[in-house]
């Protein structure tokens, strides 16, 4: 049913303040619609996807499979349905639904690109941000290959090791490719295909992604309610971070010869120039982004594990022994100043998911136990959580989970690079065993926790291997 002049002129109100952000507002108009206009599919799709942006993804699917029904060819509401299944499947924490959210999210998208394969497609959107779902497949590719290497007795669709993964990151650059060619400046675009690069270890093509993005959009938040598409890259100086970790992770992609012999001098000498190289870019970026921003707890953290890992590298055959006073005196002075910004945000996470039953009381008990009572774990986050593991909740733990859900990323690399510097310290007094900050890590955001570890400089493959079996509950559960 068309809508009459007046009632049109409401709608245009309500669209126009829902792409302005003022979303509350734009659904107390479009609320007035549907009684008057029951059949009208673009009314129900508006309103849906409305109510996706306040992360309302229940009335927002409800909304949008209405409008869908109505008209099985409306496009735009089956990209819109797509999407609110990918934010919800970034979301939900038990693996098996998140599967769910993502298939439904792939079903749609494609959909939407009206039976086109991707290179074929004119939908740059849309194309976007399937890629950014299949993006979403991939930490399930990750654990699936390195349980299959462990030789552990899990059942897994019969294909080649590694098959799930590729597949993933193969259809993520496909549709981000398109899009990009589409459009491009598109640059959330340009930010997840960084992040694909990355977690295909083709780690050039991710920084180069990155140097597109920081000329095209240097103080634009590409954000969308999520880590995604690249972690912490909110304005300049964050993107510093995320180059930072990709310099690192050029240290470690090349094998270093444990005895150095005669012929191959000249490339063990080149090998370590380029490792220098590589360390000392950085540690530059780690040094950049505390003088963009004096105080940036997360950067004094990665600059701390960069330097420490490079004192441990070997070098001419031989590992240097690491200045460990002065990588104690450092974590010293993060400690001083990160109970306040950094321990208080983890506690306030974890109560939420102990409200919301994602973690329990027992599981940080435990936690606490393998800790010991001494461990800066215990004192700085377990111990208050546990002891007052409902205070200062609100009454919707599940939303504020969903509109803070950045800050569960923030939590979990914070501990994942504390496991990394107890590692280097040979789980040294003042920063205790590596475990406990990697399982806390796992709760707190199993996808991003198999992400860090999937490609941790710190690590060798070897004690990676051994981690993902002793983690294996917590991240597919």
């Amino acid at each position: 049913m068309q809508m009459n002049e007046p009632d049109w002129a409401m709608a245009q109100r309500a669209e126009t303040l829902r792409l302005s952000g003022a979303y509350e507002q734009a659904i107390e108009i479009f609320e007035q619609l549907p009684n008057k206009y029951p059949d009208n599919a673009w009314v129900k799709a508006h309103l849906g996807t409305t109510y996706r942006q306040l992360m309302d993804y229940g009335e927002a699917k409800g909304y949008l499979y209405t409008a869908v029904e109505k008209k099985p060819k409306y496009y735009w509401a089956h990209a819109q349905l797509g999407e609110t299944y990918r934010l919800w499947a970034i979301t939900e924490y038990y693996q098996d639904q998140k599967k769910k959210y993502i298939d439904l999210a792939i079903e749609h998208f494609t959909i939407a690109l009206d039976a086109e394969a991707p290179k074929d497609s004119h939908y740059a959107w849309a194309l976007a941000h399937l890629g950014a779902t299949y993006r979403l497949e991939i930490p399930g590719g990750i654990i699936e290959k390195q349980l299959r290497k462990s030789k552990k007795n899990l059942v897994f669709p019969q294909s080649e090791e590694g098959g799930a993964l590729k597949r993933s990151i193969d259809e993520a650059l496909k549709c981000l490719n398109r899009a990009i060619e589409l459009i491009p400046t598109y640059a959330w675009a340009w930010g997840m295909r960084a992040t694909v690069y990355r977690l295909a270890q083709e780690y050039e093509n991710s920084f180069w992604d990155l140097g597109v993005l920081t000329v095209i959009a240097p103080e634009m938040e590409v954000l969308q309610h999520s880590s995604s598409p690249v972690p912490f890259l909110e304005s300049r100086w964050v993107n510093l971070h995320e180059h930072a970790f990709l310099y690192f992770y050029l240290t470690k992609t090349k094998e270093y010869p444990e005895l150095i012999k005669e012929e191959q001098k000249q490339k063990a000498d080149q090998e370590r120039k380029r490792k220098k190289r590589h360390y000392g870019r950085a540690i530059a970026c780690a040094q950049q982004a505390l003088i963009l921003k004096p105080g940036d707890l997360i950067a004094q953290l990665i600059l701390i594990v960069i330097e420490g890992d490079q004192k441990k590298d070997p070098e001419d055959g031989f590992i240097k022994k690491p200045e460990d006073e002065k990588i104690k005196e450092e974590l010293c002075k993060f400690f001083k100043y990160a109970e306040s910004e950094v321990f208080e945000t983890c506690e306030k996470v974890l109560r939420h998911l102990i409200k919301l039953g994602r973690v329990s009381k027992e599981d940080l008990e435990k936690i606490r136990c393998v800790a010991g009572e001494e461990h800066k774990l215990t004192k700085m986050v377990l111990e208050d959580v546990i002891n007052a593991p409902c205070e200062n909740i609100g009454p919707e733990p599940k939303l504020w989970l969903w509109k803070n859900f950045a800050l569960t990323q923030t939590c979990s690399n914070v501990l994942w690079l504390l496991s990394d510097l107890s590692v280097l310290l040979n789980e040294d007094s003042i920063i205790g065993k590596a475990e406990p900050y990697q399982e806390l890590a796992g709760r707190i955001n199993p996808s991003h926790t198999i992400e860090r570890l999937y490609q941790d400089p710190v690590l060798s493959e070897k004690e990676r291997s051994n981690i993902f079996i002793q983690l294996s509950p917590v991240l597919t559960a």
